[in-house]
């Protein structure tokens, strides 16, 4: 007996779905009989390759990821609507294959049929035990009682009282005393969640999300179920909407809009001149391995603002950091400037710099918490930032870190100040990137959190 071709199955699927649908005239389709051959051929094709063929989360491009795919065989499921130690309901899993999880490399499957979809839910079943010894729970969210101010207020004293500024902190950016101590059921250094960066929430940031996780727990991490802790449903919404009230919005852009601003330049993160100029948000990622299993940064962003006048420009970095590291290895952040727009093929991404050792200098305006100044320097590699090289131009900064975050100014001229430098000017943009290091988390030299290139634009 042949294997009937996944294409063809998607085929077929597709028509008679799409009839199901005409035929109940809008209507929610009823999930379908399971058919363990098309939910194989859908397994293979979409998740074998990071969960491994039998769910064991071995796939081919698993040791290149974090978090590490989920072992599917072990039935230990984070993100559900039931009580902790209990397998996740159909609807569960449907929702996590359709939407995918913000902050992790699984993607959403919203390419595939519906139809397609519940027959992986059903075969991702088969391949744990855990469905057939236990039968799943829900558990009683409650009612949304709305937005209230006293909800809020009460949600701020619940926070306080159960303890959650141990794992996530005062501010809620991760780094409660106890979060560098933290492991995973399997012994892997686990960080409590950023609250501020809701984007990131893999289960949701709405309320009702933040809810359920509260309510059940996030199994296989050290976050319980705060189900008995709670005296009420209505102090899990009230925590839950004071969670989602300290969720900072980003402004994720392909163009940091440097402005013009007064002379002098501010000398201070809080001046009211910073309020005219946008704040970009950058997504931060590993930097790009050859060999080995990657070694994840615990800087997902940054934020970056800027004002110049006739001669200078002035950076202001804010970024979220779990632990303050003035010793070696150093907290660090650089902005990389490529000087030549042409160049940037050769460059490639800041992730892969410098892919081979002909690759092109860098314009890089560095700080680290270890020492002061900040300095420029053009380089052929991060390696040559680990002090002030011999040609580089001293720079204005000033740095602050309070409840797990960063906030850098750095200062340097529109002009170049050394041979081969960046020239900024109103007239064209300049490609720019950031690379940020927690010194906290081992990162030095090449292993650091980069964003993409975007353009800086001056206003």
């Amino acid at each position: 007996m042949h294997p009937v071709p996944f294409r063809k199955v998607i085929k077929m699927k597709r028509l008679l779905f799409g009839l199901a649908v005409i035929g109940l005239l809008g209507a929610a389709a009823p999930k379908p009989t399971p058919d363990p051959a098309v939910g194989k051929a859908a397994y293979e094709s979409n998740c074998a390759r990071c969960h491994g063929p039998t769910g064991a989360g071995d796939g081919l491009d698993a040791k290149r990821m974090s978090p590490m795919p989920r072992k599917l065989s072990e039935g230990v499921f984070k993100f559900r609507t039931t009580g902790s130690g209990t397998p996740p309901t159909d609807e569960d899993l449907f929702r996590t294959i359709s939407t995918g999880l913000a902050g992790s490399r699984m993607p959403d499957f919203q390419r595939l049929p519906e139809e397609i979809r519940w027959q992986l839910v059903y075969y991702v079943k088969s391949l744990s035990t855990a469905f057939n010894d236990q039968k799943p729970e829900p558990v009683n969210l409650g009612t949304d009682p709305g937005p209230k101010k006293a909800t809020v207020e009460r949600g701020k004293e619940l926070y306080g009282q159960l303890g959650c500024a141990a794992c996530h902190g005062t501010a809620g950016r991760g780094d409660g005393p106890s979060a560098p101590t933290l492991v995973d059921n399997w012994g892997r250094p686990i960080r409590p969640a950023d609250l501020t960066h809701g984007s990131a929430y893999r289960g949701g940031s709405s309320v009702k999300d933040i809810v359920a996780r509260m309510m059940t727990g996030i199994d296989g991490t050290p976050m319980p179920s705060y189900a008995d802790a709670l005296s009420s449903p209505e102090d899990a919404w009230a925590l839950a909407t004071y969670i989602r009230s300290i969720q900072e919005k980003p402004n994720f852009q392909r163009v940091i809009e440097g402005v013009k601003g007064p002379a002098p330049l501010p000398s201070g993160p809080d001046d009211p001149a910073w309020g005219a100029a946008p704040a970009t948000t950058l997504r931060l990622s590993s930097n790009l391995y050859r060999e080995g299993e990657i070694q994840p940064t615990s800087v997902a962003g940054i934020s970056v603002q800027a004002l110049y006048n006739e001669k200078e420009i002035l950076f202001r970095l804010a970024w979220n950091d779990p632990n303050e590291s003035r010793e070696s290895p150093p907290d660090a952040a650089a902005l990389a400037l490529i000087p030549d727009r042409r160049l940037k093929p050769k460059i490639g991404s800041l992730r892969s710099w410098p892919a081979t050792p002909e690759a092109p200098a860098l314009d890089l305006s560095l700080w680290q918490a270890i020492q002061a100044p900040a300095y420029e320097a053009v380089l052929k590699d991060f390696a040559q930032a680990a002090g002030a090289p011999e040609g580089g131009a001293v720079l204005e900064s000033k740095a602050s870190y309070a409840e797990g975050q960063w906030i850098l100014l750095i200062k340097r001229p529109l002009a170049p100040a050394i041979p081969g430098g960046a020239a900024l000017s109103p007239s064209r943009p300049t490609l720019i990137g950031v690379a940020v290091w927690n010194g906290g988390n081992g990162e030095q030299g090449r292993r650091r959190a980069n964003s993409n290139w975007v353009d800086l634009v001056l206003k």
